[in-house]
């Protein structure tokens, strides 16, 4: 039996670390006097670390999700038995990318809470992928307290297949969108071709058909637009250009996308901004985008000559819900519209959802926009969020890192 555990566990650590766990002995206490029995109420596999990754203890699902017992693994380091990976670009942690040593840094900076995507060896040498989610730990033993900072608690989601799934619905979606692309192009460009013809003038019905198409064509090409920037932005395979810009510059950008629709629908926009101008870093025209697509969406739901309000504001680290350790700048937009629905407000971050509230089919969308948006304000370092109250409007805000100029 032992034997065949050596023929295991060699699937995934080599033979000089193999001989290094074999040599090393447990140096810290029993799992009994760390107090550790809460571990066995999660039902998340759960690990906790000492300030030298030297694993203290785990509980039952641990176990059961990577295969290794508590007595294998209880006074030794942890990278010897896991080979975490970055699990986008598969860049080893343990030499100089270690989440437990950013969680240090973020812990000065209060932000004690880590979230990381990793792949992770089971003992059998299958890699599994994991969400972890990283905390300190504080631990008292009974005859001193130990720090917060000493150790650290690591819990654990199998999320393999979850990621297995997404990989395959985005190859999908790119290879079929990729496919529209052409069949789209001919017809967007016979139908213009058509609609230039002096007979048409003739025939109003045949024209209006035409332009009916012309409009459906172009409503699809955005779709299949979205749809491929959508997938390539969660792949990684866009990247970011940040540069400080200031805040005012995006909002001016914005309106100025919007601003046929806006003198269409007779509705003014009202800019608030502090007297001092703020600065951000961030990608101009990916933020440009996402405040224009927002002051949209807040045209489309308001009617005719109704106010819409456009703001910046400072939020320096620690006040207003601010705990990223950092200054940031908030932008929001308000509108007096109908607002959204309560039972509708958990699922309009999804792909694919619209608010069942237009009347008007031709302002429907493809229902990607607000995804959309919430993947760039990300990638920016960003937070997208919103207040909604059905009947008096919305407010969509987004918060991006402060910059000096």
């Amino acid at each position: 039996m032992a034997k065949k555990m050596l023929t295991k566990a060699e699937k995934i650590i080599n033979k000089t670390d193999y001989d290094v766990i074999q040599k090393s002995e447990p140096t810290v206490p029993d799992r009994e006097k760390f107090n550790l029995g809460f571990l066995e109420l999660l039902s998340e596999g759960v690990i906790v670390i000492d300030a030298e990754r030297r694993v203290v203890g785990v509980n039952s699902a641990f176990e059961q999700l990577l295969g290794w017992s508590e007595s294998e693994l209880v006074g030794r380091p942890c990278h010897l038995f896991f080979g975490c990976k970055e699990y986008e670009t598969g860049n080893d942690f343990c030499e100089t990318l270690c989440p437990l040593a950013n969680l240090r840094i973020r812990q000065l900076k209060k932000d004690t809470v880590h979230y990381q995507d990793m792949s992770m060896s089971h003992k059998n040498g299958q890699r599994l992928v994991v969400n972890v989610s990283l905390s300190p730990l504080e631990l008292a033993l009974p005859d001193k307290a130990v720090t917060a900072d000493s150790y650290s608690i690591m819990v654990l989601r199998n999320v393999t297949d979850t990621k297995k799934q997404e990989r395959i619905q985005s190859e999908f979606i790119t290879a079929a969108s990729h496919q529209l692309r052409t069949p789209l192009s001919s017809i967007k460009t016979s139908i213009g071709l058509l609609l230039g013809t002096t007979e048409l003038e003739s025939n109003p019905i045949l024209q209006r058909l035409l332009k009916n198409i012309q409009t459906s064509s172009l409503r699809m090409e955005r779709l299949v637009n979205d749809l491929i920037e959508l997938v390539s932005l969660q792949n990684g395979q866009v990247k970011m250009q940040p540069q400080v810009v200031e805040a005012q510059e995006l909002l001016l950008q914005a309106i100025k996308l919007n601003r046929q629709r806006l003198e269409a629908r007779n509705q003014l926009v009202k800019p608030v901004q502090p007297a001092e101008p703020l600065y951000v870093k961030a990608d101009f025209l990916r933020i440009s985008q996402v405040l224009g697509h927002l002051l949209s969406n807040a045209s489309k739901f308001s009617q005719s000559g109704q106010k819409i309000k456009l703001e910046i504001a400072s939020r320096p680290s620690g006040t207003g819900g601010n705990n990223t350790g950092a200054d940031e700048v908030v932008f929001s937009v308000k509108d007096e519209g109908i607002g959204i629905a309560r039972e509708e407000q958990p699922f309009i971050f999804e792909k694919f959802y619209q608010a069942q509230v237009i009347e008007n089919t031709a302002e429907l969308g493809a229902g990607l926009g607000l995804p959309l948006a919430k993947v760039l304000i990300e990638l920016n370092n960003g937070r997208l969020w919103f207040e909604s109250e059905p009947g008096k409007g919305s407010t969509f805000y987004f918060s991006l890192p402060a910059a000096r100029p």
